[in-house]
């Protein structure tokens, strides 16, 4: 199947020309709070980058569809995402919106696509499972979870610059290597167009983070993906449904680690925010040693080289998931293994770290 590259490069395009606009508003959606658990930026910064990026997404599904190239589903779908994007939004205008309500968002948004745009789970190539999800009681809250755990994780791992949308850019390229292989044009445009709204985003975001995803964003990409991995397999039963589980198993065993971290072994809220991330233990590390240096712009300098070592994480789940696309047996042997990955890499870098995480999920005290 041919590629047709026009709605990337024209997402591209309409994304980098709107971000200034972003990066201007500002008397709107300013992050000016230097103080929280996750910040490590230190000059004040606009969080609405994210919406333009949702904007340049919807303008180029309107004109694919006005030219012929786009089924009415995929407008459905950016449609269906308005509840927990404006949620989001609200979020990154006032910074009062409780985790409870962005996850309300995001359920609406699920069950709006499970009624209007055939976004909910068909199968999950496990045969008692696969029986009962043909009952909507089972499939749709399974669904709910589904998309609102992939707004979750996206939006929790956002914690450096060009770290969220180098992920995002790769599991969306890896949609679109899948929907080529097996020649879905409908998913294959909207896989494309995503990649291109988000590399219109990391030229302004990376590596001098003159502009944020803000939750709006990252809520955003974690429901779009969600909702194109949901149709990528239900359309397509050559694809494995833990295809899409792979290409995503960095920031799905991020969040699922981080819940453990926080409510098993700390005992605090699963939704409290701290600065405890693999990303946020990789700025550290990389922080003490510019001071070590004296750089005089350690903690920019350290922010713009942590996303790359966490690419390397997603670039691995991408490869693994395209080798195995049909082979569901070798998609669990990949995910065990990743996570086995993971979790030995956080414990050793915890370690280096001047506060070790881990020495406190250990039962130690932290070294002095």
């Amino acid at each position: 199947m041919s590629i047709d590259w026009w709605p990337a490069a024209l997402a591209a395009i309409v994304s980098l020309v709107l971000m200034p606009v972003a990066i201007l508003a500002r008397r709107f959606g300013q992050d000016s709070d230097f103080s929280g658990v996750q910040k490590v930026h230190d000059v004040s910064t606009s969080r609405l980058g994210g919406v333009m990026l949702v904007i340049a997404y919807f303008a180029v599904i309107a004109l694919a569809m006005r030219s012929g190239a786009q089924e009415i589903a995929a407008l459905r779908i950016v449609l269906c995402c308005l509840p927990v994007v404006l949620v989001a939004l609200w979020e990154d205008l006032t910074g009062g919106v409780h985790p409870w309500h962005r996850l309300i968002g995001a359920i609406a948004s699920a069950a709006l696509a499970g009624v209007y745009a055939g976004g909910t789970i068909h199968r999950l190539d496990l045969p008692m499972v696969d029986q009962w999800l043909r009952y909507i009681v089972f499939a749709a809250p399974l669904t709910w979870f589904m998309v609102a755990g992939a707004c979750n994780s996206m939006n929790l791992i956002d914690g450096a610059h060009g770290l969220a949308g180098g992920v995002a850019l790769m599991m969306f390229g890896g949609l679109a290597a899948a929907a080529w292989l097996v020649g879905d044009s409908l998913i294959l445009t909207q896989a494309l167009a995503l990649m291109g709204v988000v590399l219109g985003f990391l030229v302004w975001n990376y590596p001098r983070g003159k502009v944020f995803l803000g939750d709006a964003g990252a809520y955003f990409l974690g429901f779009m993906y969600a909702e194109l991995s949901i149709q990528i397999v239900a359309r397509n039963d050559s694809i494995s449904a833990w295809f899409v589980i792979a290409l995503a198993a960095y920031p799905i065993t991020e969040t699922l680690y981080s819940i453990y971290r926080r409510k098993l072994v700390l005992r605090t809220a699963s939704m409290e925010p701290d600065a405890s991330h693999l990303h946020s233990l990789i700025f550290r590390r990389l922080a003490a040693r510019e001071d070590a240096l004296g750089s005089a712009d350690a903690t920019r300098s350290a922010n713009a080289r942590v996303a790359p070592r966490l690419w390397l994480h997603e670039a691995l789940c991408l490869t693994a998931a395209l080798v195995l696309i049909e082979h569901t047996a070798g998609l669990w042997a990949f995910i065990a293994v990743y996570i086995v990955f993971y979790v030995v890499s956080y414990r050793a870098l915890s370690r280096q770290c001047v506060e070790p995480v881990e020495s406190r999920l250990d039962g130690a005290q932290p070294h002095r």
